[in-house]
Order: structure tokens, then sequence, then C-alpha cells
């Protein structure tokens, strides 16, 4: 009788090869997507502690960087959400339960938010069609009043920050980046709660930089080597 000896476990240094076109794609949006969303926090012309009404008179003012955050906005949270994706592959195969964890967490928060209205874009289509700015004011204070707009909106808060910390953890273990760039991944959404809670607004623009070292080392990770996951033969 004989058997069939196992395969050997297949790390991601073993199975380097030439880095293709999905797999360039995907370093780079792992690490741009939380570059473009620091940006776009950079050129937001109010601040995260100022009033329902400081927020539409100072969006009022500056229309044109106002629309161009937003758009930072939109192909930042596009190409954070692949990175995602990229990341929670990769902490997966090293550490499968915190890597899962952690990409379903950090993911299904990303989606929450995105339910909720852009007030940013409700005031500028609203300024764009003659809508008083009093009148603004109080759409966006009842419309945040909303249980279906607070609710998403906290889960988001306390998923960004779990899922982020789940996901270093996970490349910790796994050693699958470099020791600093794991804790920096770590730090970085407890930190952008201080700096969005607290209204410091540099602090709040390096917390994305500060996921986009961790997203980006686990993207370069991805370029050289893969996601480590191996196609079975058929």
């Amino acid at each position: 009788m004989t058997t069939t000896p196992s395969r050997p476990e297949t790390s991601a240094a073993d199975t380097a090869t030439a880095p293709g076109p999905a797999r360039l794609l995907a370093a780079v949006a792992a690490g741009l997507g939380p570059i473009l969303l620091a940006v776009g926090m950079a050129l937001t012309p109010y601040g995260t502690s100022d009033s329902s009404k400081e927020i539409v008179r100072k969006l009022a003012e500056h229309r044109t960087a106002a629309e161009l955050t937003q758009w930072f906005w939109v192909v930042g949270s596009i190409l954070l959400t692949v990175g995602t994706v990229v990341v929670g592959l990769v902490a997966t195969r090293y550490a499968p339960k915190l890597g899962l964890w952690g990409a379903a967490v950090f993911g299904t928060g990303l989606l929450a938010i995105s339910s909720t209205p852009s007030m940013d874009l409700v005031v500028l289509g609203g300024l764009d069609k003659g809508v008083s700015q009093e009148a603004l004011v109080k759409a966006g204070d009842g419309t945040y009043a909303l249980a279906v707009t607070g609710v998403p909106t906290l889960y988001f808060v306390v998923a960004h920050v779990v899922g982020a910390v789940l996901l270093g953890i996970a490349l910790l273990r796994g050693r699958v980046i470099p020791a600093w760039a794991a804790w920096v991944l770590i730090l970085s959404m407890p930190l952008n709660v201080v700096g969005y809670v607290g209204g410091i607004m540099p602090l709040t623009v390096a917390t994305f930089l500060m996921l986009a070292v961790g997203f980006g080392a686990t993207g370069l990770v991805v370029a050289r080597h893969g996601t480590g996951w191996v196609r079975a033969a058929a």
C-alpha cells in the first residue's frame, strides 16, 4: 500500500514570480487608496469639530476645494475597498482567524459608512440650486439625527478601528511585513478616531498615511510574491 506524501506548506517567498498586471494593480490600490483619503482630508475646508452652521458656511465659501475633496474621497474609497481585499487575503493566509475577522469587520465598516448620505455633496448640490444655508443646516442636522444614519456611522467607527487592529496583528504574527509597519497599521485607526473627534486635522491626515504604510507594505509583498495562496492542482 502506498501513500501520497502531503504537499509541503508554501510560503509567499516560495511562490515568487515576475509580478503581472494584476499583482501590480493590487499593490498600487492597497497603498494609494489611503493616500488619496489623506489628501482629501487635508483639502477639506472645514474642521471635524466645526458646527453644522460653520461647515455649511465654509463649504459655500470654498466650493471648488470641497468638490475636489469629494473626488479624492470617491476614488480613494474605491481603492481602499480593493486594498482591504488584498490585505485581507494575505492576512488570512498567514493568520486565518485574525485575518478573516479583520478583513470582514473592516470591510463591512466601509460598506456601512458608504450607505449613509454624504452631507458635503448634499450641501454642494443644494447651494448649486440656490437652497439657503439655513435650510441646508436643518436638512443636515435632521439627516444625522436619523437612526438609519447614526447606527451605520457608529458601526463604522467601531469596525474600522477593530478591523485595522486585527489585520495589523495578523500581519505581525505572520511576519508578512516588517514589525514596525504592522504596528503603524495597528495604531492608525485608533488615532484616527482621536484626531477626528478632537478636531486635530494634522493627526487625522497622518493616520490615513499610517494606514497607507501598512497597506502599502502588504501591497509590496503581493507585488513580489503574490498573496501566498496557491491554486490547487486540477
